[in-house]
């Protein structure tokens, strides 16, 4: 049998998400299962009658005729909205292809071509306009700067959006769109993503270069039981801190990006050249006095771990350096910015960041 792309493996079987297969499961009193890739704890009770159905009460629907029998297994599918279908977005869409999938483009009527290359294969779909139906999960995918100007022309379909993961490079957007739906009252639950998927746009297609993870996590909040609960997209990972992990991030773009965006050098090049290792290392030394003044935790390790995502990224071109290039605006002002903007506040000096920054909004103005 060929099972669907999209489908979960579980401790006692497969689901799909959609459809119904067959499993088995050896007591009446819990199971542990995975359902579109996140672990649900679901309580199983038996009904009144000595030989009737036991139902799962909590997660996905399970039924079963008696322990150590068949269960049927029925997951409606999750409804998801990509708002943002440039290189990130375009792979996400391609992991949940075999959802219900809705775009929101800019002129919030069109469908929306897709075509993500992976490996030899080409992979195209076109995504239907949101049209305001109920919907699981809106990520947005865009730029940071675009996240409000994006979402607003929506805003009247919000109040049909369970929950909003934005998934983007930079901080300081997560609590200016927290505050944005706390102003307009809708009670769409906010999320923070933070992926490490390679991709690039190449002609007319995205090509996906290299699989990485993607965290999610509740935005100004520490993960509950019941966040634990929430069905999340496949292909993401719940975190209790997601926080901490966009800091790391943001570090370590701060100094990849716009020192391969002004040396115009893939990822790796930073290290192989030793005029640019010592500003590399010097870049990461100040980055990483900022967030000790600051008393983050990730400032420990943090020049290493920049020189292996370095490593590990040898090919890449930096979303910063792709945008120069195109003659796009940037992502600097929500990470070298961000941090300027902190280190202001606190009195700290951050010369080289202050520079470079300064160099490349010259070049793309």
């Amino acid at each position: 049998m060929s099972w669907p792309s999209a489908l979960m493996k579980t401790k006692y079987g497969w689901n799909s998400g959609c459809v119904i297969y067959p499993l088995t499961i050896p007591t009446t009193s819990a199971a542990n299962c995975y359902a579109a890739g996140n672990l649900h704890r679901l309580t199983a009770t038996r009904k009144p009658e000595p030989d009737g159905p036991i139902v799962c009460s909590t997660g996905p629907s399970f039924i079963c005729s008696a322990p150590g029998k068949p269960l049927l297994m029925t997951q409606p599918p999750l409804r998801i909205g990509i708002l943002g279908l440039g290189s990130l977005g375009s792979v996400l869409a391609w992991h949940w292809r075999d959802l219900p999938l809705v775009a929101l483009p800019r002129d919030q009527h069109s469908a929306c071509n897709l075509k993500v290359q992976v490996q030899q294969q080409l992979w195209q779909q076109t995504l239907p306009c949101w049209q305001g139906e109920a919907l699981d999960w809106l990520v947005i995918c865009t730029k940071a700067a675009a996240t409000q100007t994006a979402l607003t022309p929506w805003r009247n379909h919000l109040t049909a959006v369970k929950n909003i993961l934005l998934v983007q490079n930079g901080m300081g957007q997560q609590q200016q769109l927290a505050d944005w739906l706390q102003e307009q009252q809708l009670p769409c639950q906010l999320w923070a993503g933070m992926s490490t998927e390679g991709a690039y746009r190449a002609d007319d297609r995205v090509v996906y270069a290299g699989q990485g993870d993607n965290l999610i996590g509740r935005w100004g909040t520490e993960i509950t039981d019941a966040d634990h609960a929430v069905v999340t997209p496949p292909h993401t990972r719940i975190v209790n801190n997601i926080a901490s992990q966009l800091r790391t991030k943001l570090a370590i773009n701060a100094v990849i990006n716009p020192l391969t965006a002004q040396l115009r050098c893939h990822n790796g090049e930073l290290l192989q050249n030793p005029l640019y290792r010592q500003q590399l290392d010097a870049l990461s030394t100040e980055i990483a006095g900022l967030y000790a003044c600051l008393g983050w935790p990730e400032a420990a390790g943090l020049v290493e771990r920049v020189q292996q995502v370095a490593a590990a990224t040898a090919a890449n071109q930096s979303s910063t350096l792709q945008d120069v290039l195109h003659n796009r605006p940037t992502e600097l002002p929500y990470i070298c910015g961000y941090l300027l903007k902190i280190a202001a506040e606190k009195n700290y000096a951050l010369p080289l960041t202050t520079a470079l920054y300064q160099q490349l909004h010259e070049i793309s103005a």
